[in-house]
């Protein structure tokens, strides 16, 4: 295999040549949110930061207006960052790797994944979410075309919030395998998708059935410090 795609996060601000801070579907620069997931958040650019070496998708409990699904102002009690690869590169069937760390809190919801490029869903292939703030387990998931979805639960014998950790996963023509840390965690051969593919990752907050609560600090930091994709 080839590297097709990289970044390490050097310097001190997010590279737009490889990276866009919205969903493609509401990237008009003033920000967006996950509408239908019950999310907290409105993502805004200045949420995604560089520095240390490692890209910072920051949270913080701070009231950001926004808009709703019809356009009209809405106030979000939280705001967030994210990150994806849409407009700069896409690719069908390779093999992709983050080493990230995950925040600790109850409402978190953490996020690697990838969607198709012309924006049709499903499918979608979740290489790693921290939902509800157990830091020893995430999940790896599978929404193929045609609905539904197959998921693993991996149990970590560590916090995966207390040191850099390596989440992949290889799509290949009829098959999906997902790692942590260099072993294999979930293998799928089921419905899998055939078409072109970009990466996003994010820090969510609720929407994944566990809100914060009185102990959920009020800002949090999803810390990646490499993105590789690798193709035949």
């Amino acid at each position: 295999m080839h590297l097709a795609f990289s970044d390490n996060f050097t310097g001190s601000s997010l590279n737009t040549a490889k990276w866009s801070t919205c969903y493609p579907w509401q990237d008009s620069g003033s920000g967006c949110t996950n509408f239908g997931n019950s999310e907290l958040e409105w993502y805004l650019p200045s949420q995604s930061q560089v520095s240390d070496g490692a890209l910072h998708l920051v949270a913080s409990e701070t009231p950001t207006t926004g808009t709703n699904r019809s356009g009209a102002p809405q106030s979000y009690a939280w705001r967030s960052g994210m990150v994806t690869t849409h407009r700069s590169f896409d690719f069908t069937y390779g093999y992709v790797q983050v080493t990230a760390r995950i925040p600790q809190g109850a409402g978190f919801w953490p996020a690697l994944w990838l969607l198709p490029q012309n924006e049709s869903w499903p499918p979608e292939i979740d290489i790693m979410e921290n939902l509800g703030g157990d830091t020893s387990s995430v999940s790896c998931t599978i929404h193929p075309t045609g609905g539904g979805q197959d998921q693993r639960i991996y149990q970590s014998p560590v916090s995966l919030s207390s040191g850099w950790h390596t989440y992949a996963v290889n799509w290949e023509p009829g098959s999906i395998t997902w790692y942590v840390d260099g072993h294999q965690v979930f293998r799928y051969t089921g419905t899998v998708p055939s078409q072109a593919m970009y990466f996003l990752a994010d820090l969510a907050v609720s929407g994944s059935g566990e809100t914060p609560n009185a102990s959920t600090p009020t800002s949090a930091s999803f810390d990646i410090a490499s993105v590789q994709i690798f193709q035949s």
